[in-house]
């Protein structure tokens, strides 16, 4: 690579200069919105979301009894798949609002960013990202660490299907994920050394029982934006 891990971050805080509040709501509303969604999931496959905890904490066995009833639900697994998708396309929107803020400074609107998978593009966004996550399953079915492999082979595949769409290009369920590979190619362990430089970071955001992390997020994900746009350039984008 041609910048250094060094100058990545320091890209990343330039970048973000006046504009860390922007960055940690965008940070902050999609963690809540990936939380509330699993809360959900928890409801309707245990019955243990926050109010089920805070009932049988305080409440009284009639309670308890109701709320038992209320989430035994046969249909969890569909529950859980519907989910799983919904946090994985809203995780998407958080990549693809920051790669267009890196790229033009412009600051989106958070939730219009964050749901954006699902406004534009949707059908191009939806089956690139059940291919992306049935090819991490069935490699790490094999073996962890081919597993650990394959997510860094594939970990480009949002920021190339945000260029592409932007493009006007609509490609093909695989193509995104078959251009990170090609793109990564050389460069996973670049990546997992990137990703292990802010250990200390994330160590730092929890023992600050998690507030720090509002901001490490952020920068991260910034910093990990750099990572794929001096790697790729423009060429996704034309």
């Amino acid at each position: 690579m041609a910048t250094t891990r060094k100058e990545l971050k320091e890209q990343a805080r330039d970048q973000l200069r006046g504009n860390w509040g922007w960055a940690v709501l965008l940070s902050f509303v999609g963690w809540l919105i990936v939380y509330i969604l699993t809360d959900i999931e928890n409801f309707f496959k245990k019955g243990e979301d926050i109010v089920y905890g805070i009932v049988r904490r305080f409440g009284n066995n009639a309670e308890l009894m109701y709320l038992d009833k209320v989430r035994v639900n046969p249909f969890a697994w569909l529950i859980t798949l519907v989910v799983s998708v919904a946090i994985g396309l809203i995780t998407w929107g958080v990549i693809y609002t920051i790669l267009h803020f890196r790229d033009s400074g412009t600051k989106e609107n958070v939730l219009s960013g964050i749901f954006s998978p699902f406004t534009r593009n949707f059908k191009s966004n939806f089956l690139t990202y059940i291919l992306y996550e049935i090819f991490l399953i069935l490699w790490t079915w094999l073996l962890i660490i081919p597993g650990l492999i394959k997510a860094y082979s594939y970990a480009m595949t949002p920021y190339i299907l945000r260029d592409m769409l932007d493009s006007g290009h609509e490609p093909t369920a695989t193509e995104a994920i078959s251009a990170s590979r090609k793109l990564m190619d050389g460069h996973k362990m670049d990546l997992f050394i990137f990703d292990l430089s802010f250990i200390g970071w994330w160590l730092l955001g929890i023992i600050s029982c998690g507030i720090g992390l509002l901001w490490v997020n952020p920068y991260y994900r910034q910093a990990k934006a750099n990572f794929y746009r001096n790697l790729a350039g423009e060429q996704f984008a034309k």
